[in-house]
């Protein structure tokens, strides 16, 4: 196989991954989806006291309109409080409920151990090279291909 070929590969497995763990998370997860769980824990992990539709888009990667998807049905699951933003009344400021802290505490065991199986067959070394590996090929997306996916 050539380097092309090598290349078109990773791309593949890449997307079958990345469904993969969206099955894998979804089995675990029980209430919310996957997705919905990565977007609670990745707006737990922002730094900015006001978290706004907009920089929880932008932080997480996606378009507005899907994390207001997610958001609105996380809301009526009492995930998520939305809210008119006290700094910027056009913007939506989002914050996390107890009940969502709570799913972390109680489910944080399970999905440790779900992860730690799946990584078993990998080296720590396998693991930071591949950690090195995919933050180098994001940071290619993101250098080379701007802000267009947006």
């Amino acid at each position: 196989m050539d380097l092309k070929e090598k290349k078109e590969y990773i791309i593949g497995y890449i997307s079958l991954i990345s469904n993969k763990i969206v099955k894998f998370g979804d089995l675990i997860m029980p209430d919310i989806t996957f997705r919905q769980w990565f977007l609670l824990m990745m707006i737990s992990k922002m730094e900015s006291k006001e978290k706004t539709i907009n920089s929880i888009a932008e932080f997480v990667g996606s378009s507005r309109q899907n994390v207001r998807t997610m958001l609105n049905s996380l809301e009526k699951k009492n995930y998520v409080i939305i809210s008119k933003s006290n700094i910027d009344t056009r913007a939506l400021d989002v914050k996390l409920t107890k009940k969502a802290y709570d799913y972390f505490d109680t489910n944080d065991e399970l999905a440790d151990n779900e992860i730690n199986k799946l990584f078993s067959s990998l080296t720590v070394e396998e693991i930071e090279a591949l950690e090195n590996s995919l933050k180098k090929l994001l940071n290619a997306f993101l250098n080379n291909r701007g802000k267009e996916d947006e």
